[in-house]
């Protein structure tokens, strides 16, 4: 039974074992506590501009500089079933399969830059490696990949992506689009959040 109750489109928390503050007793505490730890990797990785090689284990630390400071298992890839994301022993290879894709899209200009961050924020949902944080861990590893080239960034508007409202409904809709092959959602809502 989640100790948190979930919203839709979420990983439920289960457990919180791995939970590093001992203070924190609300999914309010818990919210502002990991938002202050993922501030830090967002002035970490948006402030030097460098391309970064994009690997399995860069992505893991990114996931690691977000919630090092609230999660046991930060950094680390989920070791068990989730309501969502790829069996865990396809993790790895799809994970592999991703930065593989990366590098095959950007050396032959199959899409832009935006195109690009879209499918592998997508991609990165949709394999859900972690045991919590996958959304907000695929939003920031595509700021930091369009930031490092330049690109402008959408402006995702936290608030509205934790708690059940239009805003999470549409967006989850437009991930589940991409699942079935169908990226222009996901592409739309994105471009909407430019400025």
């Amino acid at each position: 039974m989640p100790i948190f109750e979930p919203i839709e489109g979420a990983t439920p928390i289960d457990d919180i074992s791995g939970l590093i503050p001992t203070h924190i007793t609300t999914k309010a505490e818990l919210d502002e506590w990991e938002a202050a730890n993922i501030l830090k990797a967002v002035r970490k990785y948006l402030t030097s501009g460098k391309k970064p090689a994009i690997t399995v284990e860069w992505l893991k630390k990114v996931h690691k500089d977000m919630f090092d400071d609230t999660w046991k298992w930060a950094g680390k890839f989920r070791t068990k079933s989730t309501n969502v994301g790829v069996d865990l022993s396809n993790i790895q290879g799809e994970t592999k399969k991703l930065i593989d894709d990366i590098k095959f899209w950007e050396k032959g200009k199959t899409f832009d830059q935006f195109e690009t961050s879209v499918r592998i924020h997508h991609r990165l949902v949709y394999i859900h490696p972690f045991e919590n944080g996958n959304g907000r861990h695929a939003r920031l590893v595509v700021d930091i990949f369009l930031f490092s080239r330049g690109e402008k960034l959408p402006s995702w508007p936290d608030e509205e992506l934790i708690k059940r409202t239009n805003f999470r409904t549409r967006y989850i809709k437009a991930l589940q689009e991409a699942d079935q092959g169908s990226y222009k959602p996901l592409e739309d809502f994105t471009k909407s959040l430019i400025k």
